[in-house]
């Protein structure tokens, strides 16, 4: 079963096997991402046939007490609400010169939902971890072929977390999103939910939860998500972990005619914790910036959205750029070092427009 949408200018295809589809930016005009319009990011070709009757969640490995638990069971158990914004690792990496590695995502894979589930923590409350445990492994149902090294490999998607964000408050096992029993490709029945963090962390179709002493080194830890950038081989490549403070525009769209006369720029931006405290709009390429108007709702780990009223009375072709600024201090780039498979991109976003005479 796949997500099923009404308007396909709402999504770009990306690839059909593995399922990867992205959000057009004027349908990310919104607090929250309609389930329908969320991107879809899915390593393999088969989506894993689930059913919550039979479902079950395992939490072993380096615990006091292992647990097995059914869907019934688990959605039982106190319950957690959070809206967060889940950005593809990949995203915006086709805007990167020379061209990165993986699947061709332009701006859209990043979305903003609500998420309901079990804290994390409370499961592993419940099986108390040992004094040595330093991470939770985290293994999905979906499996496939992967190559390393010329070597084809058919592995499971798994991948690790630091105990400490794995015992985040805001870290769960989802059951629903927007509401709603989540959906087949975004994870169904459970999936992890990792606010602050890339999506590669929110791992799908959950299944098990194995509590380690020593750091995990699968496949989707050491030789995918992480950061390769030029030069010699290095036998540690650093992993991709947090999201980095970026921001787009939603309206107008890249190549539109905008009339003359006032014009409302909008967008959204986020960051690892969400606190976005500034927005800066440029209509002229980069050369002036004023500062954009941030509005709605505020909430750790999702987006905020803006909107800067633009005077378009004078015909021509112009480039509008947009650049957010976090609590932090952290400013959106104008580039960033490349990396081969171009993770976490969050260079400023510029758009061209024209306003006809």
């Amino acid at each position: 079963m796949k997500l099923t949408h009404g308007d396909a200018s709402e999504f770009n295809t990306l690839s059909e096997d593995p399922d990867c589809r992205e959000t057009a930016l004027p349908a990310l005009d919104s607090w929250i991402t309609p389930t329908e319009r969320f991107y879809v990011r899915s390593h393999f070709s088969k989506i894993p046939d689930a059913d919550a009757s039979t479902w079950r969640l395992s939490v072993e490995g380096e615990v006091e007490r292992s647990l097995d638990l059914g869907y019934e069971e688990l959605s039982s158990l106190p319950s957690r609400s959070i809206v967060a914004t889940l950005e593809c690792a990949g995203n915006s990496r086709s805007y990167l010169t020379p061209p990165a590695e993986g699947i061709n995502f332009r701006h859209g894979a990043v979305g903003n939902a609500e998420w309901t589930g079990v804290p994390l923590r409370e499961l592993l409350s419940r099986a108390g971890p040992k004094q040595d445990a330093v991470e939770a492994l985290f293994e999905g149902a979906d499996s496939g072929e992967e190559e390393e090294e010329g070597v084809k490999l058919e592995i499971d998607y798994a991948r690790s977390l630091p105990l400490q964000k794995a015992l985040d408050p805001d870290t769960l096992v989802a059951y629903q999103m927007n509401g709603e029993p989540l959906q087949p490709v975004h994870g169904y029945p459970l999936r992890l939910i990792v606010p602050g963090w890339y999506g590669m962390a929110s791992v799908k179709w959950l299944r098990r939860v194995t509590v380690l002493a020593t750091p995990y080194e699968g496949f989707f830890q050491s030789r995918r998500y992480v950061y390769i950038p030029t030069g010699e081989a290095q036998p540690n490549w650093e992993p991709v972990t947090s999201l980095q403070v970026k921001s787009l525009t939603t309206r107008p769209r890249h190549g539109e005619v905008v009339q003359r006369g006032e014009f409302i720029v909008q967008g959204v931006a986020w960051s690892e914790g969400g606190e976005i405290t500034r927005l800066e709009l440029s209509t002229d390429g980069g050369l002036s910036w004023r500062e954009a108007d941030l509005f709605g709702p505020q909430a750790a780990g999702a987006w905020r959205r803006w909107k800067s009223e633009w005077h378009a009375t004078t015909p021509g072709h112009f480039i509008l750029m947009c650049r957010a600024v976090d609590s932090g201090g952290n400013t959106q780039p104008a580039s960033i070092p490349w990396n081969f498979r171009g993770y976490a991109n969050n260079s400023i976003h510029s758009i061209a427009v024209e306003v006809p005479g």
